[in-house]
């Protein structure tokens, strides 16, 4: 009986500590993943601000990638950012001039 208790226990902790890495953070799971690999993509961002949500990125040849990223940034008076990230998880950016843009970003 005490084992049953036990493995139900545990059963539902694992279900729990699932749930809320997965609520609105899947970029945790990214941070962990050991298949994902480091990226670096291209966005315009809004000027007037420093969080940016939803924003679609671009990689070096200037496709659009299939996911959004949200994050925070320091300089809310510029408008080109390369991001540094695996998945959803951004590790860093960088504000760069629109000549260091690939082309086609932001059509």
């Amino acid at each position: 009986m005490k084992k049953l208790v036990a493995i139900i226990t545990v059963g539902l902790l694992i279900l729990v500590i699932i749930g809320i890495l997965t609520v609105n953070k899947f970029f945790v799971l990214d941070y962990f993943n050991p298949v994902l690999k480091e990226k670096v993509s291209y966005a315009v961002v809004d000027t007037g601000t420093q969080q940016y949500d939803d924003v679609t990125i671009y990689s070096k040849d200037g496709k659009k990638r299939n996911y959004t990223l949200t994050f925070g940034g320091y300089d809310p008076s510029k408008k080109y950012v390369e991001i540094h990230h695996k998945g959803q998880y951004v590790k860093e950016i960088f504000y760069i001039d629109e000549s260091k843009m690939p082309k086609n970003v932001g059509d």
